[in-house]
């Protein structure tokens, strides 16, 4: 697995620490979803 870096707004930040939501599992997550829908 390779490691990126991303920028979020403080929100953000702070939706994710409220609802206690990994960001790195609800980013692959999402890839996965995109990737799948695309056909990949």
């Amino acid at each position: 697995m390779k490691t990126k870096a991303i920028t979020i707004r403080e929100d953000q930040v702070d939706w994710l620490e409220e609802n206690h939501i990994n960001l790195s599992s609800l980013v692959r997550e999402k890839i996965d979803e995109e990737m799948k829908e695309d056909g990949s």
